[in-house]
C-alpha cells in the first residue's frame, strides 16, 4: 500500500510540473495577444478580431490549471491552517481537503459533461473553431484536483508522502508570516 501511495503522490506531482508550466505558458501567450491587440489598436487602429477571445480563452485555461497547481501546494484559500509539526493535526487536513474537495468538484463534474456536449455543436466567432476546447478545461482541473486530493491521503499510511505535505504545510506557514 505504502508503495501504491508513493507512486500515485509520484504521479500527482508529475501532472502538477507539468499543469503549471502549461498554466504559466497560457498566461504568458495570454499577456503578448493583449499586447498585440494594444498595438494595433493604437498604432494601426485596426487589433486583429481574434485577440480577444484567444486571450480569454488563455486566461481560462491558465487561471484553471493554476487553481489545480494551487491546490496540490496548498496555496488555496484555507479556514485552518495546522502546525506544520503537529502530525496528527495534518492527517486530520488531508483528509478533510480530500472530503471537502470530492464533495465540492465530483458533482460539478459529473454535470460538466453535458456541458461539453453542448459545447460541441458550437463554434466561436474569433477562432472559428469549437467551444467545446475551452470548456474542456473544467474537467481537466477538475481530475487534476480531485486527484492531487486522493494523492495527499498518501500522507496517512506513507512516510515520504507525509514529508512532502509537511513541507508544502510549512511554505504555507512561511508565507503568511511575511
Amino acid at each position: 500500500m505504502i508503495r501504491i501511495a508513493n507512486l500515485t503522490y509520484a504521479t500527482s506531482q508529475r501532472l502538477n510540473f507539468f499543469a503549471t508550466r502549461i498554466a504559466a505558458l497560457c498566461f504568458g501567450a495570454m499577456l503578448c495577444v493583449m499586447m498585440l491587440q494594444v498595438v494595433a489598436r493604437y498604432a494601426f487602429a485596426s487589433p486583429p478580431f481574434w485577440t480577444e477571445e484567444l486571450a480569454r480563452w488563455l486566461m481560462v485555461w491558465g487561471g484553471l490549471l493554476g487553481a489545480s497547481a494551487a491546490f496540490h501546494t496548498h496555496a488555496d484559500p484555507a479556514m485552518v491552517h495546522p502546525p506544520s509539526h503537529v502530525i496528527w493535526r495534518q492527517k486530520v487536513q488531508v483528509v478533510a481537503r480530500f472530503l471537502a474537495s470530492w464533495t465540492f468538484f465530483a458533482p460539478v463534474l459529473w454535470f460538466t459533461w453535458p456541458y461539453l456536449e453542448r459545447q460541441i455543436g458550437r463554434t466561436s466567432e474569433g477562432l472559428e473553431i469549437s467551444t467545446a476546447w475551452m470548456a474542456a478545461a473544467l474537467p481537466v482541473a477538475l481530475i487534476l484536483i480531485l486527484f492531487h486530493g486522493l494523492a495527499g491521503l498518501g500522507a496517512l499510511i506513507s512516510p515520504k508522502v507525509l514529508e512532502e505535505e509537511i513541507a508544502f504545510a510549512k511554505s504555507t506557514e512561511s508565507n503568511m508570516l511575511e
